[in-house]
């Protein structure tokens, strides 16, 4: 038997052996009483594939409504190797993001763990969450970014200048990916070199691919390019962890230039600092949320600022106005962005009709109950985005209106950014880098749809070819 025939025969044999493990651990999790009515489909497997189609041709809502309408609010499946309960409604976004977290965990499925790193606030316990998440908030907090709108704005400018400047035409998904992870890069590592900015940059959208992928890892699966991809992002990052820690110990480098330093500086009440471990994969967790899922919401927002004109010219009077008295090309201080609040109601409203990331993964510590139901321990949890869409909150929801948030908007209705004690920190980080963008966007262009794609879901919803555009330079008068 031959090398290529041996490691089939391994694969074979181990996949097998998966499979009588996950029938058995189903065997005994089903003689829990009480669970919810749903199916937890093929061993291993699970409704994974049903699950990823959907996200694909971006119908994940479509495909929790088919299980609703079924099943009831509250359904079992099982999801990336994993059974979960999907809970939906407000009734059940509030039970999700608003719960005793000794009993509810913040768990990701075993991809999202693997790839993000296990010590990466999706994965952390109720005291240490709060420890990292502190050490995060030192930096992320409105008041801390304060000093980072010039640094950020400049990497914008640079970005227009290099990738927009002289072009008729553009398509906008891999720039808006090309300026989140060049702001991100800048605020959280200080990495400049662009061919090097260029390679983790590549690595990062591998290691986002695996994410919602099956969990299995062997040669030639989105998980295991996933891994491998995590793997250099971690080594990568260890070395600059380290050539940061010894640039501050001789005072070539402030301990508060970007993210890494601040975490590399902070130590706890019992004067602990940070590990390496810890620093890594939070930093990694921050870069897919305030990469992939801002470059979402700014190719959103061109989109559905194409589409809706009049919210266009509502945008431009706005920053017409911020700019009344100021020379020509100065620089925006933090006064101007938080005057410019109609440009993120606009913001707002693109990411309740597209939500980067449509649902939220949670872990049950214990047996817990649920509408009548039992949630075994061990068992993922899910709640979707689909409060979004429901006219007992939004009126004529399937209209794109800022005016939506005129008001306040109940709690766990709007999950965008989470909710509840482990809301998303990175919040103000992605509202600045946003608004940023946007006012430069319509300060120095209007555009039009070549045309209006399909969405494709997964692993973000985002136009199938990118969403390309006509361009024509203009200024404010």
């Amino acid at each position: 038997m031959d090398l290529q025939q041996t490691s089939i025969s391994l694969l074979f044999t181990f996949l097998a052996f998966l499979v009588v493990v996950i029938l058995a651990k189903n065997v005994r999790k089903g003689r829990v009483k009480n669970l919810p009515p749903g199916s937890l489909g093929l061993p291993l497997i699970g409704q994974t594939l049903e699950y990823v189609s959907a996200k694909e041709s971006n119908k994940t809502k479509e495909w929790i409504e088919e299980k609703v309408a079924k099943y009831g609010p509250v359904f079992k499946t099982s999801l990336m190797g994993c059974p979960t309960v999907v809970v939906t409604g407000q009734a059940g976004n509030k039970f999700l993001l608003q719960n005793d977290y000794s009993i509810i965990t913040n768990k990701k499925p075993i991809t999202s763990s693997r790839i993000i790193g296990r010590k990466s606030l999706f994965e952390l316990g109720v005291e240490d969450h709060k420890r990292m998440r502190g050490a995060l908030m030192q930096f992320m907090k409105p008041e801390a970014l304060q000093k980072f709108v010039g640094r950020m704005e400049s990497v914008i400018l640079e970005h227009f200048a290099n990738c927009w400047e002289g072009n008729e035409s553009i398509t906008v998904w891999p720039l808006m990916k090309k300026v989140t992870f060049h702001v991100a890069s800048n605020l959280l590592f200080s990495l400049k070199d662009s061919k090097e900015r260029e390679r983790l940059g590549k690595e990062l959208n591998t290691a986002v691919k695996g994410l919602q992928s099956l969990p299995l890892d062997f040669p030639g699966t989105a998980f295991n390019r996933a891994l491998k991809a995590r793997s250099h992002i971690y080594e990568r990052l260890s070395l600059l962890l380290e050539t940061r820690r010894k640039e501050i110990e001789t005072g070539e480098a402030s301990p508060y230039q970007d993210l890494m330093s601040c975490m590399l500086n902070m130590k706890d009440e019992n004067d602990k600092t940070l590990t390496e471990e810890e620093i890594i994969d939070n930093t990694i967790l921050v870069m897919i949320a305030g990469h992939d899922t801002t470059s979402v919401l700014l190719t959103h927002l061109i989109r559905m600022l194409a589409l809706h004109p009049h919210i266009y010219q509502n945008i431009l009077q706005e920053h017409k106005d911020v700019l009344i008295g100021k020379p020509p090309n100065e620089p925006l201080r933090w006064e101007d962005i938080q005057k410019m609040r109609y440009t993120w109601k606009v913001a707002l409203e693109t990411l309740r009709m597209v939500p980067p990331i449509f649902g939220l993964f949670k872990r049950a510590t214990k047996d817990v109950q649920y509408e009548g139901y039992t949630i075994p321990k061990g068992w993922q949890l899910y709640c979707g985005a689909s409060t979004h869409w429901s006219d007992e909150v939004f009126k004529e929801p399937l209209k794109f209106d800022p005016a939506h948030f005129d008001g306040v908007i109940p709690s766990n209705n709007f999950i965008a950014f989470g909710g509840g004690p482990r809301i998303c920190p990175g919040y103000d980080f992605s509202k600045i880098e946003t608004i940023i963008f946007i006012h430069h966007l319509v300060s120095k262009y209007t555009w039009s749809i070549i045309e209006d794609e399909k969405i494709n879901g997964n692993p973000f919803p985002i136009p199938v070819m990118g969403l390309p555009i006509k361009l024509k330079a203009k200024t404010i008068n």
